[in-house]
């Protein structure tokens, strides 16, 4: 739902130029919407909604203004059908400190290559558990949970609000608040993006993430089939001015399939047990009974290469075919609930409550 506008005037009134000490160079325009990225991202998510948005980017930037996201929310939350749709169908991500929204629309071979990794992950932790030691304990509480949101909280000042995310996979252990493992499957504009949203996944979870992995596919390149790894984690840097908690590429790139598809001889993506949780916690279930998890090239070029297989030459596979002259029919869907009056009445009340219990509890709020 869009928000209210001021409405125009009916007869403008024109100043003579002598009355104004400073007039302005450009009148100001008296048609602009308010939040204008806002209409923006609603009207994106009702296309994909909709239906339209099928061939699109999988990877939608908008650079939005302060306060334009607690906007875009207020929308969804009169618009319930918008909004239950987007939480189980779409996929975004929100910076509090840049203002930046991602809306993320990744295709067949992205997600069938991210399912076979995570499949290959899953089935070493799965051998794992089956031993009787504390790493097959620690091991038992590590579950795989793919798009599962995570939300980082600002630092209080407003400049810098809260942070949603929604990786391509994660592993959780069921007693922290954060994956130790995130990993994302990275091509075109988001490859130029992955180096921040490792540091964000880091550093803003007090590197309580433990690890974040890139694969860059290179999707949609014809000339050349070369698909590459890379590797963050945190390390603390003494400065002049006191320890540091940094990033650092730990593997920067490096192509574990060549241009021609072939398995290149990097060792491949190698993750220790430990990586799965904080470190407090880590050490606290596992000791040294640390355990290595590795994802061969080899494995990592047939994850890639099946998909890639399966999903361009869809029109060439078969379906099943119905008779000739037969009619399909689908139930008429409902009407969406429209919002009324005292809809809009309680909504605004519902805001006007939230506000006060914020500034009950804070006595600077204004």
């Amino acid at each position: 739902m869009s928000t209210s506008q001021t409405p125009l005037a009916h007869h403008q009134h024109i100043t003579p130029p002598s009355s104004l000490a400073d007039p302005p160079l450009t009148p100001p325009p008296t048609d602009e919407k308010p939040f204008p990225q806002a209409h923006r991202v609603i009207a994106l998510f009702k296309d994909i909604r909709a239906g339209k948005h099928i061939k699109q980017h999988p990877w939608i930037e908008f650079q939005l203004a302060r306060g334009e996201y607690d906007e875009i929310e207020r929308q969804l939350r009169r618009d319930e059908p918008l909004s239950g749709y987007l939480k189980d169908k779409i996929r975004y991500d929100y910076s509090g400190e840049s203002d930046r929204l991602v809306v993320r629309m990744p295709t067949g071979v992205h997600e069938l290559f991210i399912d076979g990794v995570e499949d290959a992950i899953r089935s070493q932790l799965k051998a794992i558990r089956s031993g009787s030691d504390r790493a097959a304990r620690f091991a038992q509480k590590v579950r795989a949970a793919r798009s599962t949101e995570i939300y980082f909280p600002g630092d209080g000042s407003p400049t810098n609000t809260n942070s949603r995310h929604e990786p391509d996979a994660s592993f959780w252990h069921k007693e922290a608040r954060y994956p130790g493992v995130i990993i994302e499957v990275a091509y075109s504009q988001k490859r130029k993006r992955l180096g921040r949203l490792a540091e964000d996944y880091l550093l803003d979870s007090n590197s309580s993430v433990q690890v974040v992995v890139g694969l860059n596919i290179e999707y949609g390149n014809k000339d050349s089939r070369k698909a590459t790894l890379s590797v963050w984690r945190t390390h603390v840097v003494s400065t002049i001015d006191g320890n540091e908690l940094r990033v650092v590429q730990e593997v920067a790139d490096n192509a574990f399939r060549d241009d021609h598809g072939t398995p290149t001889a990097h060792p491949g993506l190698r993750l220790q047990l430990r990586d799965f949780a904080y470190e407090e916690l880590a050490h606290n279930e596992i000791g040294d009974e640390d355990r290595e998890l590795v994802v061969s090239t080899r494995q990592l070029c047939e994850y890639l290469g099946a998909a890639e297989t399966m999903v361009e030459p869809l029109e060439s596979l078969g379906e099943h075919s119905i008779a000739p002259g037969l009619k399909k029919r689908k139930k008429s869907e409902t009407p969406p609930d429209q919002i009324t009056s005292s809809d809009e009445a309680r909504y605004a009340k519902q805001e006007e409550r939230a506000a006060k219990r914020i500034a009950d509890n804070d006595p600077d709020y204004n």
